[in-house]
């Protein structure tokens, strides 16, 4: 689930990135590439740790099948696309928040997939600004919760 969450957090932040005029959002395109990529190779070593042998799959088989990618071809508004971002990293941190449920709190993996929720609450939160709300993610309780405020 997050493996495929990643895929598909890498394939916008790269169509993202094709874009001219995106201004300060490029940089934020860039950092969720590039922790896009990061959080796919330690859930990869995570997935390595705990599958069987028998029965589970490589995770670099199943990225084969992706699902259909999103096209940011009729996206041109800078607003819009960052908050097809935002609503992307919701959705990852959300995918977090299940998984965590079934890891032990104290284990390495949980600590790995804390400070991945960490990044990516941040990066949430730079969207959030870019679109016009104030929005922050807690990560401390099991489900999410916002505080959402209309800037002015």
């Amino acid at each position: 689930m997050l493996w495929n969450e990643h895929k598909k957090r890498e394939t916008l932040y790269i169509e993202a990135m094709k874009k001219d005029d995106l201004g300060t959002l490029r940089r934020t395109c860039n950092q969720g590439h590039i922790s896009a990529l990061l959080f796919q190779k330690e859930i990869q070593w995570i997935y390595d740790y705990f599958k069987c042998m028998l029965n589970d799959s490589d995770l670099r088989d199943s990225s084969v099948k992706k699902s259909n990618p999103i096209s940011l071809d009729k996206f041109n508004d800078r607003i819009l696309i960052a908050r097809l971002l935002k609503d992307t990293e919701y959705s990852t941190l959300h995918c977090y928040q299940k998984l965590l449920k079934y890891l032990d709190k104290d284990s390495e993996e949980s600590y790995i997939l804390q400070e991945h929720i960490a990044r990516i609450s941040d990066l949430y939160e730079v969207l959030a600004k870019e679109v016009g709300t104030v929005q922050t993610w807690s990560s401390t309780s099991q489900m999410p919760a916002y505080r959402i405020a209309a800037s002015a």
